[in-house]
């Protein structure tokens, strides 16, 4: 895992997860509420008052409605133009998303995609998976305004068989810490499903992330800004040494999150 570009301390990492952009062919967002208006124009400009070019800004997924590579790609575009370097890996809504190989030959300077590989900027590792919707992680439901169904977990894809998902989503997982080098300053696992409860209380996998030295673990998934008290007992909390963070755009009110300096 080589060294990824020059730079000093001054570099900061901030994170936005669950922007869900639709250029290609639109998909209005504020039907989940008020709080998603010209949700893409808020961001922009949050954005470029807070993220400088040598910055990196981490996207833990639900990234882009596109059901192809071809219509998530001027959502790509769109990102990439903005400042500072991206990494970003897979949510459950990223169905444009299908090998590292094809998503390389994309034209998008400053995007990393994040697959089952770290990247390294000077003492900063950033690793991430998608994780999955596991029993022992709880977000209770909510309803917003007009009585429309919002939901904190948004039910996973069909599958015949998700006990082989969660298993397959926690080797990737063991994969990810495999992949910090030993000499790293800051850790950052990026994964769009919590690995917590909203009560902020440990699971079977913060246990293993916190065994792993991991720093940060930087999340998205759960949505719901209107309607639903802040903060958010398991959005900001700390268990072991290891800082969880809720970072759904919407949560953020489409503000890049500051995170640490590097």
């Amino acid at each position: 895992m080589p060294e990824s570009g020059n730079g000093g301390p001054n570099r900061r990492l901030f994170v936005l997860s669950d922007p869900h952009l639709s250029f290609a062919r639109p998909k209005p967002m504020d039907i989940f509420g008020p709080c998603w208006e010209n949700h893409a124009d808020r961001l922009a400009a949050n954005w470029r008052r807070l993220v400088r070019p040598e910055d990196l800004v981490a996207i833990p997924g639900d990234i882009s409605w596109g059901m192809r590579l071809e219509d998530a790609k001027p959502d790509l575009e769109w990102l990439a133009a903005l400042p500072g370097r991206k990494a970003l890996i897979r949510g459950n809504h990223d169905y444009w998303w299908s090998s590292l190989a094809k998503l390389a030959v994309l034209d998008l300077p400053g995007i990393h995609f994040i697959q089952n590989n770290c990247l390294r900027l000077g003492r900063l590792a950033v690793t991430g998976t998608r994780l999955w919707d596991f029993p022992f992680v709880k977000w209770p439901d909510v309803r917003g305004d007009g009585g429309q169904e919002r939901t904190g977990i948004r039910k996973p894809e069909r599958e015949n068989d998700p006990e082989k998902i969660r298993a397959r989503e926690l080797l990737r997982l063991e994969a990810c810490l495999s992949s910090f080098p030993a000499d790293a300053g800051i850790r950052v696992l990026l994964t769009h499903y919590p690995p917590l409860g909203e009560d902020g209380l440990p699971t079977p996998i913060t246990d293993r992330i916190g065994g792993q030295g991991v720093d940060y673990c930087l999340f998205g998934h759960i949505h719901g800004a209107d309607g639903i008290a802040r903060p958010r007992a398991g959005a900001d909390c700390l268990i072991g040494k290891t800082r969880y963070l809720l970072a759904s755009s919407d949560y953020l009110e489409h503000a890049p999150l500051f995170i640490a300096s590097f």
